[in-house]
């Protein structure tokens, strides 16, 4: 009988250890992070690749690109798309050189066809030129690097460097209404533009893509600094969510007057799209307060009484 309470306490203060350890670690872990990234896979007839938005948790900044990497392995949700790579592929080395990042991946990387091997690279380059802290990519394969169809190196890529065309937008044209701010900043004056569509990314990138290469009217200013750098802009439920990485807000703000055109400059030029009746500023994936003196808290309307 004594061996029996003996054997019973000792269980019982095995399990106060161990649930107090668990204790301790959940207590140094903390709640993991969320970023929202468009990730990119073979469209259906895989002679191209597309995006998906998709929530990336991650522990901390030194794992982001692991989960982003961990995503693209799981495949696309959007049954009309498909994978980029299999399960199989394995995560050899993750490089990183100040904003340039070496991916080496194991040779189930592989595909026999060096287009689809481009794309897959192409792919893993756009989904990860995403974060705020990488501005290239480089992809090998078990230590060798993947080349073009005249069997040179492709070496390191950024988000710019990739064009592609999709079977559904083949280099169309878009006319688009563009707001910049007189020459004075006193107000909004509208210039029509038209845009050749010649890869995958909503119209609403192109149009703050053109926002930032400024405006050549005699009688207007480019007041977006030229090294913005875009993440992606997408509509969901008439909200076009438009993602900057940090520097937006260095970059651009500090002049209240400025301020408030260069949101409305944004804000306007995309309402004018069919469906899009506000727009949600994002910096590296998450919402924040202010943009200097502005509130960008929340989605933001068109104000056409800014524009002359």
């Amino acid at each position: 009988m004594n061996r029996k309470k003996i054997l019973f306490a000792f269980v019982s203060v095995i399990v106060i250890l161990v649930a107090s350890f668990l204790f301790v670690i959940e207590e140094q872990n903390p709640e993991n992070k969320s970023i929202n990234a468009n990730l990119f896979f073979f469209n259906g007839t895989e002679n191209t690749i597309v995006s998906e938005s998709r929530a990336i948790n991650y522990e901390n900044e030194d794992y982001l690109i692991d989960a982003v990497l961990s995503e693209l392995k799981k495949g696309p949700k959007d049954s009309k798309n498909k994978p980029i790579f299999n399960n199989e592929v394995e995560v050899l080395s993750i490089l990183k050189d100040d904003r340039d990042i070496t991916v080496d991946l194991s040779h189930q990387f592989l595909y026999d066809g060096n287009s689809k091997n481009l794309l897959t690279t192409y792919a893993i380059v756009k989904s990860l030129c995403q974060l705020s802290d990488v501005k290239s990519v480089k992809v090998t394969c078990r230590g060798s690097e993947i080349t073009a169809s005249d069997g040179t190196a492709i070496g390191f890529l950024s988000d710019k460097d990739i064009d592609l065309v999709s079977d559904e937008m083949t280099k169309d044209s878009k006319k688009i209404l563009l707001y910049f701010a007189d020459k004075n900043l006193d107000c909004l004056i509208a210039e029509n533009r038209t845009v050749k569509i010649t890869d995958t990314n909503p119209i609403e990138q192109y149009i703050v893509n053109e926002l930032i290469k400024g405006t050549s009217l005699t009688d207007a200013k480019s007041i977006i600094s030229q090294d913005t750098e875009l993440i992606s802009a997408q509509t969901t439920d008439n909200v076009c969510f438009v993602n900057f990485k940090s520097g937006f807000v260095e970059k651009n703000s500090g002049n209240e007057k400025t301020e408030k055109l260069i949101i409305y400059s944004i804000v306007n030029s995309l309402c004018e799209l069919d469906g899009v009746n506000s727009v949600q500023f994002l910096i590296d994936g998450m919402k924040i307060e202010a943009f200097g003196k502005q509130n960008i808290s929340n989605s933001i309307s068109a104000d056409k009484n800014i524009c002359k």
